[in-house]
């Protein structure tokens, strides 16, 4: 069945459950709000039919405001979509938008994936992004509340970030703090990394690096024959992790 458009009270609309930005900007909804009551609503927000009403697909920013503006109908485009196209279809639309901040970027990631059982290879071929891309998002969530609240508050971007997680414990904890409190750039940051790595004995020998080609090797003759496994990395300073994925279904 084609798009259909109609008009809705936005009161009957259903925000998403996966919506991944928190954070809306007060100030501009109010001004997105102003425009609307002179204007009325240009774009139409998307919606699809589910068990217990209209849900949101996209435009959250814009059923905020209109009601905001006291706005009793607005256009809204009725799609088909199951619940995970939704989910996936909101989570492009805010990734398309620069200020999704990447820790909300990186629960949107996790929320979807377990939700729907998703691996990482599946659901960066449905946003876009490789298997790599999604991976490094998702361990940013290692980090701890006061480096994420340092985050948010504009101290630290994910350039510096990336940098943390090459430390551990309270090492990772007293760098966050002093590079917001000095505004160190990502660049003094990664040296400051680079300095105490250096001062670190070295943990990852040549025995290591055989296991992991091998282990790299076998999966990829699996998948040759057909197999769907999966094996995924993920570094630190303290382990190399690597796990193997092969779904039920």
């Amino acid at each position: 069945m084609p798009p259909e458009l109609i008009a809705v009270d936005p009161e009957h609309v259903r925000r998403s459950p996966h919506q991944a930005r928190k954070d809306f900007d007060a100030r501009a909804l109010e001004g997105l709000a102003q425009s609307l009551r002179l204007h009325g609503m240009l774009q139409p927000i998307v919606v699809r039919r589910a068990e217990d009403g209209l849900e949101l697909i996209a435009g959250e920013r814009r059923l905020r405001a209109a009601l905001a503006a006291g706005l009793t109908s607005i256009p809204a485009i009725v799609e088909e979509a199951t619940s995970v196209e939704s989910a996936v279809r909101g989570l492009v639309e805010n990734l398309q938008r620069s200020d999704l901040g990447v820790f909300e970027e990186a629960e949107g990631y996790r929320r979807v994936m377990q939700e729907f059982g998703l691996s990482q290879t599946e659901l960066g071929k449905r946003v876009g992004k490789s298997q790599a891309a999604i991976a490094n998002k998702l361990r940013l969530l290692r980090l701890g509340d006061e480096i994420r609240e340092l985050a948010q508050a504009g101290g630290l971007g994910e350039r510096h970030l990336r940098a943390l997680l090459r430390v551990a414990g309270v090492t990772r904890l007293e760098l966050a703090r002093q590079a917001a409190r000095e505004g160190w750039t990502a660049r003094e940051l990664e040296e400051r990394v680079r300095t105490i790595s250096r001062e670190m004995p070295r943990r990852y020998v040549k025995d290591v690096r055989i296991v992991v080609n091998a282990l790299r090797e076998s999966v990829q003759r699996l998948q040759a024959a057909g197999v769907a496994v999966e094996l995924l990395e993920e570094a630190s300073e303290d382990a190399l992790e690597l796990r193997l994925r092969i779904p039920r279904r």
